[in-house]
């Protein structure tokens, strides 16, 4: 029987082999994710405070930290406001990755790699210098925004005062596209150009072309690139924090600038848990949709 065990590889030995070069990778998940996210649950369900009697000796406290986050107008006004900058943020990253993509591909190896060059530097820009920069170009009467305007004779606008949301999505799409043409690039590359050849000698045009071939084809890749962008979306924060700081008022304050207004400004470190917890259940449901998405692509595939 020992024999047979071991001849099928299911020994103990056998079994210690392959559990031996996962012990580093499972004790790392665990100490740098599942404990983290575990605290902050905890966290979630005390008084702790940043300072004071709080801070010292928090409290359990159930679950009153919820209470008052689901009745609260302002967590409903960051919840709408997220909602909105993921959904706009989202959609113009995959829209515009997809068209520098499409129009890349038909272009010269040099232009191409310009275009890639001056695309994926604005993403490597780290989010606060990004918003910097983009906070100098908007703000003020003399910024650079206005100074264009004053070429074609436009009336100025104070972007970060009359449409802040719109601003910093504007901004988010700017930064985070070139992920999107990253991905789509990829993908073009593995479109038939026999199949695209076939729809033009049926009298396809280019845009019956993209609509009705190349965007059917890469459909699992589309739905996968738009959960991937919907999850970094989420944790946006210093490109918000920098330009608009959430206002005026709390005109663009989405829930990971709640949460640190909350957990920082007010001192309410348990209340502000409760705000990252509710991102991280919206993060987990968009990775179960994610690998939903990515079986379902690899089954196609197969």
């Amino acid at each position: 029987m020992a024999q047979g065990a071991s001849g099928t590889g299911q020994g103990p030995a056998a079994v210690l082999m392959r559990i031996v070069p996962l012990a580093p990778a499972t004790l790392m998940i665990v100490a740098f994710f599942l404990v983290p996210i575990i605290w902050a649950i905890y966290t979630s369900m005390t008084n702790l405070g940043l300072s004071g009697y709080a801070a010292r000796n928090p409290a359990f406290i159930g679950f009153e930290n919820y209470y008052y986050l689901f009745t609260d107008p302002r967590t409903w006004a960051a919840l709408g406001r997220t909602a909105v900058f993921v959904g706009l943020s989202v959609a113009g990253q995959n829209i515009v990755g997809f068209c520098i993509a499409y129009v890349r591909q038909m272009a010269t190896p040099a232009i191409q790699s310009l275009a890639s060059v001056i695309v994926i530097t604005a993403w490597v820009v780290p989010e606060v210098v990004a918003g910097f920069l983009w906070y100098t170009f908007l703000r003020g009467d003399e910024s650079g925004m206005n100074q264009i305007f004053d070429i074609f004779g436009f009336a100025h606008q104070q972007w970060l005062l009359t449409a802040p949301l719109a601003a910093v999505i504007v901004i988010n799409i700017w930064r985070g596209c070139a992920f999107s043409m990253l991905v789509y690039s990829a993908a073009l590359q593995d479109v038939s150009s026999e199949v695209l050849e076939a729809a033009e000698i049926d009298g396809a045009g280019r845009m019956q072309s993209i609509f009705g071939v190349i965007l059917p084809i890469i459909r699992p890749v589309i739905a996968i690139n738009v959960v991937l962008t919907t999850l970094n979306t989420l944790g946006v924060f210093g490109i918000i924090w920098i330009t608009t700081a959430g206002g005026p008022g709390t005109r663009s304050e989405t829930l990971p600038l709640l949460m640190y207004n909350q957990a920082y400004d007010f001192g309410l470190i348990g209340y502000g848990s409760s705000i990252a917890v509710l991102l991280l259940g919206f993060g987990v449901i968009a990775s179960l949709i994610y690998v939903r998405l990515f079986k379902v692509g690899e089954a196609r595939n197969g």
